[in-house]
């Protein structure tokens, strides 16, 4: 008896359940170490596609976690951005309010010398320096 023609005669019967049978109710027919190698080899593929799987479980877990990590990566790099726009913002405002306020005196002053005008003011200060 070769390997091939007891494979075909397990499997024919069953698989492993007739394996294990066949091996528990006959240790002495030439077909029972056929049978312990069967399901040995059967046992070897199960586990290997268990393994397989755990793999795969653990290939999909890291490329979600290196997926979140380029999220959280553009989430700081546009935060990065947005902190440097705001600075430049702030740095425009205070320029923007120093001219502001350069304008408001030029403009206060401008009142105070039309309203001297007006009122002769300029004309009585003359006077009195000469």
């Amino acid at each position: 008896m070769n390997k091939d023609s007891a494979y075909k005669e397990i499997t024919d019967n069953g698989g492993e359940p007739y394996a294990r049978f066949f091996a528990a109710q006959n240790p002495d027919h030439p077909l029972t170490p056929f049978c312990h190698r069967y399901l040995f080899e059967k046992d070897l593929q199960a586990r290997t596609a268990a393994h397989d799987e755990e793999r795969g479980f653990a290939l999909k877990s890291l490329a979600q976690m290196e997926s979140s990590s380029h999220l959280a990566q553009a989430a700081a790099s546009a935060s990065r951005d947005a902190a440097t726009a705001a600075h430049t913002s702030a740095l425009s405002a205070r320029r923007s309010a120093f001219w502001t306020m350069i304008a408001a005196i030029a403009s206060a002053l401008g009142v105070v010398v039309n309203a001297a005008l007006n009122l002769g003011w300029l004309d009585w200060a003359r006077h009195i320096v000469r």
